[in-house]
């Protein structure tokens, strides 16, 4: 029997955020976002979840130098890494392979007006849309 994407996704988030139940969307909205935000550094500092390229998107490299040293993130930052997070996640899911999702974000779609999914899931609306393509995918749908 398969798992669902979204149980997949949630358990994928759950240890990139130490939740032992999964990181749901509930979860993570009642978890406490300083220990989150924690939590988001270290595992961007052992895993490579991210490019420098893509966190430098959300925090410029001066600022994301000083958050690493003192261990937080302000809200906007956190949630700016979380959808990319997030995002890399899903994708690696779809996909079923880290490099081929890397791949897929970073490769300009005409369906986004030549922009990334990386760089277009930076901001919210952009994320969703991004988001909801991946599903698109996950479902059979040509992407």
């Amino acid at each position: 029997m398969e798992i669902p994407l979204d149980s997949n996704l949630s358990q994928r988030l759950g240890r990139i955020f130490g939740l032992k139940s999964g990181a749901t969307e509930l979860a993570l909205a009642r978890s406490d976002r300083a220990q989150l935000g924690a939590a988001l550094l270290r595992s961007l500092e052992e895993q490579p979840l991210l490019s420098p390229a893509d966190i430098h998107r959300i925090v410029p490299r001066r600022t994301w130098l000083r958050r690493r040293a003192e261990a937080r993130l302000s809200r906007d930052e956190f949630d700016g890494l979380y959808r990319l997070v997030r995002t890399q996640a899903l994708a690696e899911l779809v996909f079923g392979d880290a490099e081929r999702a890397r791949a897929w974000l970073h490769s300009p779609k005409e369906r986004l007006g030549g922009a990334t999914p990386m760089g277009y899931a930076a901001d919210t609306l952009g994320f969703e849309a991004v988001q909801a393509w991946l599903h698109e995918i996950d479902q059979g749908w040509f992407a």
